[in-house]
């Protein structure tokens, strides 16, 4: 799969006779102990209630609230960020910070954070369409069950011809290639997650040359956001980075277009390479403070 430059830095030096080789960065030596000692108070950095892909990290680790929508049980202390840009950023600035990007997000070398793999696997296209990866999601289109041409060719065109454009954002659900519109006309709305907008509009142009007769305006909030509106009837389809709540899914119909593995970063000055479940859960719940007990 092609992504606008996506690079991943994992790479820790190694130098011999200086530290006695390589140690384990799930376990702590006891050469290597002094690293974490001094990085001091672990930084938990989280997305804003609301936010398919906080929704899908906190679930992941079993922290949502069951039968309470967009509450979990990630600590009040945990700083806030509204985007993966924002939260990118703020790794990048915080020595001691931990944070959570999609697959999509942009992150280079020399950018200040760093992707770690978890229980000693990475996010990339075969682990994510294996489900291999811990952090693995679908991400979808919701709507409502009203027959609409317009909403039903879009739809068409992403699950099928646009799983191209999707390849080079996202691990692809598959699709065929084959797209013939019914050129229906009119205006098509689409509110919602952070995470899908980039692709959608990329979508919404193309489909645009398919089509003539439409126009496809998107606008970005959250998928909480996204459904609200499609429920109130502000916009057509929300595009939702999360599972579909149950009330949700007895009123709306959720076409899935795309699987995402949502990436666990550090600063690019913290020793750690690999991070457990457990151990996340622990770190976002406030369970564990220090970054040096992170590898015990």
């Amino acid at each position: 799969m092609k992504r606008k430059n996506v690079v991943y830095f994992l790479a820790t030096a190694c130098i011999a006779g200086v530290i006695g080789g390589c140690g384990s960065t799930s376990g702590s030596g006891s050469s290597d102990s002094s690293k974490w000692q001094e990085m001091g108070e672990v930084i938990p950095i989280t997305r804003e209630n609301g936010s398919g892909t906080r929704s899908s990290f906190a679930e992941a680790l079993g922290l949502n609230i069951e039968g309470v929508d967009d509450q979990d049980e990630i600590t009040e202390s945990a700083q806030t960020e509204t985007s993966g840009e924002d939260m990118l950023r703020a790794v990048a600035g915080e020595k001691n910070g931990i944070g959570y990007v999609t697959y999509s997000t942009d992150l280079q070398e020399g950018d200040g954070a760093k992707e770690i793999t978890i229980d000693g696997q990475k996010a990339e296209d075969e682990t994510i369409e294996e489900d291999s990866y811990p952090l693995t999601r679908t991400l979808y289109l919701a709507h409502t069950s009203e027959d609409k041409d317009l909403e039903t060719d879009f739809i068409n065109y992403v699950t099928g011809k646009g799983q191209e454009t999707v390849s080079e954002f996202f691990v692809p659900i598959g699709g065929k290639e084959v797209f013939l519109s019914n050129q229906a006309s009119g205006t098509l709305k689409i509110h919602g997650s952070t995470t899908l907008a980039p692709v959608i509009e990329q979508l919404a142009d193309d489909y645009e040359k398919e089509n003539s007769n439409a126009q496809i305006e998107v606008e970005v909030s959250d998928s909480s956001k996204g459904i609200t509106d499609v429920l109130t009837g502000k916009c057509d389809i929300a595009m939702v980075s999360r599972q579909l709540y149950q009330y949700e899914t007895e009123v709306l119909e959720a076409e899935a277009v795309a699987k995402d593995g949502i990436r666990v970063i550090v600063n690019e000055k913290n020793p750690t390479e690999d991070i457990s479940m457990d151990t996340l859960e622990k770190i976002y719940t406030g369970k564990i403070s220090k970054w040096e007990n992170t590898q015990e």
